[in-house]
């Protein structure tokens, strides 16, 4: 049996802040830019240098989207890659 079989987890005053503000809800009247938030984590689509789009969620990048609204689709399957690698980035604890 491990520790979160016998706990509930719970989300604090700064989750319900992040996860009651509406989830994947693009914002932004700017068609160079719109923010919405994944998981309760700001990603952005913006223009590059040469044009095209990128998205941009915790610290990783995905681009070569013609358009904003290509970019906006690939939100979703983006958010869900970088979380589960971050999950897997996570090592369980060994006593050094």
């Amino acid at each position: 049996m491990n520790v979160f079989d016998r706990v509930n987890i719970e989300i604090n005053g700064e989750g319900r802040v992040k996860f009651g503000t509406p989830q994947q809800k693009w914002f932004g009247e700017d068609s160079a830019m719109q923010t919405a938030l994944f998981a309760g984590q700001e990603m952005i689509a913006i223009t590059d240098d040469a044009g095209a789009f990128l998205l941009k969620y915790m610290g990783f990048d995905l681009g070569g989207f013609r358009t904003i609204e290509a970019a906006k689709e690939a939100g979703p399957a983006f958010a869900r890659k970088v979380l589960g690698r971050l999950a897997e980035m996570i090592a369980d604890y060994k006593e050094n």
